[in-house]
């Protein structure tokens, strides 16, 4: 039964019609056309099939968010394989392995309810893998040599799109908007993009911290860079000036970055584990675990008899306590 409201056809069409004008100048007319075709193609396949599948049960948003991961991805890997003057009867098998793994991944972080961040961070993870993997591939079969792998690797469409976007953005904000100082505007010249970005969206963690709690963390940073995350979290409205794709990618690397706690008490954890179970509907803990790894259900199911013998790191069983509380609190 097909997808109420997706109607794929038209979605490949509307996707692979924004892709002219988004292509940088630098491609040949033939390779445009070439990025085209492939982005209309890969999200056409991926459409139908999702909408053929009786087994997903996925409404159109869903369908359309892991056609429209397939598309965004085929185009910028698209760009940097031709960048890489990697020999064009190569291309779609480089690219058919990435759409293919877009496909799996994104279909299950769907399922697994991830968030938009967590959701963007693991498809961009296993792009660049299934890229490295097919290069290797074409390595191993003396198709390319080392030199050419590491050429292919090397470029980032998308990265540079990033870079250039928050660029834009930072420049395009009214003077009269922004409260920066001279001497911060010349210090924001001085930096690169990246930093930047990373800036504003931290700067958008310190607008909802209490203000002596911003206070502390403004003044671990430099006094220039203190300037700009002020700058920043006093601005009006600022979420919706940054490109919610950028932050997401942006707060997830501030998020490996940040230190790890120096210890969790395990037995703290088995006894909110015991607590969690205890005072739960048993059904629904066990409708939870029924997709769960076997050492999850092993640890659950040995906290409801409040033993202790389930082996595993503190801190995985920490976030799976989380991970159940966000769960039963839905």
């Amino acid at each position: 039964m097909p997808i109420e409201g997706f109607d794929y056809k038209a979605f490949a069409k509307s996707l692979s019609e924004q892709v002219g004008p988004a292509l940088p100048p630098d491609i040949a007319d033939a390779d445009k056309q070439y990025i085209i075709n492939i982005v209309f193609n890969f999200c056409y396949m991926a459409g139908e099939a999702l909408a053929n599948d009786t087994t997903l049960n996925f409404n159109a948003e869903q369908a359309s968010i892991v056609t429209q991961f397939i598309g965004e991805w085929a185009f910028h890997k698209s760009i940097d394989i031709i960048r890489s003057n990697i020999d064009p009867q190569f291309r779609d098998g480089i690219l058919q392995k990435i759409a293919f793994t877009i496909f799996e991944i994104a279909k299950t972080a769907i399922i697994k309810n991830m968030t938009q961040g967590d959701m963007i961070a693991v498809v961009e993870h296993h792009v660049k893998k299934a890229y490295t993997e097919a290069l290797d591939e074409l390595k191993s079969k003396g198709i390319l040599n080392e030199e050419q792998v590491n050429e292919a690797l090397s470029h980032s469409n998308i990265d540079e799109m990033a870079k250039a976007q928050a660029q834009v953005q930072m420049q395009e904000q009214n003077p009269a908007d922004t409260p920066a100082s001279n001497d911060s505007n010349a210090y924001i010249q001085q930096s690169n993009d990246s930093k930047i970005l990373k800036l504003a969206t931290f700067a958008i963690v310190l607008k909802h911290l209490p203000p002596d709690k911003r206070q502390g963390l403004l003044n671990k940073f430099s006094p220039q860079d203190a300037a700009i995350l002020a700058d920043y979290a006093s601005m009006d409205d600022l979420e919706n000036k940054l490109d919610k794709g950028l932050v997401a990618k942006c707060l997830n690397e501030i998020k490996k970055n940040l230190p790890e706690p120096r210890k969790i008490n395990k037995g703290r954890i088995y006894d909110r584990i015991y607590k969690i179970v205890k005072n739960s509907n048993i059904s629904k803990i066990s409708n939870m675990m029924i997709r769960e790894r076997i050492f999850v259900k092993e640890f659950v199911s040995s906290a409801g008899k409040q033993t202790k013998k389930v082996n595993i790191p503190a801190r995985i069983a920490d976030i799976i306590c989380n991970h159940i509380e966000e769960k039963l609190s839905r």
